[in-house]
């Protein structure tokens, strides 16, 4: 499995495996565990999910969800033999209808998921957070179901005190 490029005019990065990217200078590789409550969770059966931070002059992307007061980077969950940059691409295109080009990946975590109490890890998944740019000029982007979409320079505050990857990906790209 290697990353290799696409070789038509849309030329776009591709990647079969996340762990082709570790030793590359240009992309941060943290290894992180979490804990769960039981073996049931968001994780489970996938490879990981991929991650997009689309930026456009000094803003990012970001899906907001009100009521849930959460927000975050537009993903999507990555299978088995999957491309993570399409997967990424596609996300982002069907959750806001704007067409974006992945730039590269910015950033990997290998991610350890254990049950409370357990020593050993169930599962094990990664998360890759790519950078993308519109490959359009739109200015609106459009909503998804509960979430909308909206350019954020800087962190929005229902994120702005939370500690989970969600929002360090969104500081990856406004600070």
């Amino acid at each position: 499995m290697t990353n290799e490029t696409t070789p038509d005019a849309d030329a776009v990065p591709t990647l079969s495996n996340p762990e082709t990217l570790r030793g590359r200078e240009a992309v941060e590789f943290r290894e992180e565990t979490t804990v769960h409550d039981d073996r049931d969770h968001c994780a489970v059966g996938i490879e990981g999910r991929a991650v997009v931070g689309v930026t456009n002059d000094d803003a990012v992307l970001v899906l907001v969800h009100e009521e849930m007061d959460h927000a975050m980077l537009p993903n999507g969950k990555v299978e088995s033999g999957d491309d993570w940059a399409a997967v990424g691409r596609q996300r982002v295109e069907h959750l806001t209808d704007l067409p974006v080009e992945i730039d590269g990946p910015a950033r990997v975590r290998n991610v350890e998921h254990v049950v409370e109490g357990d020593d050993e890890p169930h599962t094990t998944s990664y998360q890759v957070v790519f950078r993308a740019s519109p490959a359009a000029d739109i200015d609106r982007v459009t909503d998804g179901c509960d979430w909308h979409a909206e350019w954020c320079d800087e962190l929005p505050e229902v994120v702005a005190d939370m500690e989970r990857p969600e929002a360090d990906d969104i500081r990856l790209f406004v600070e």
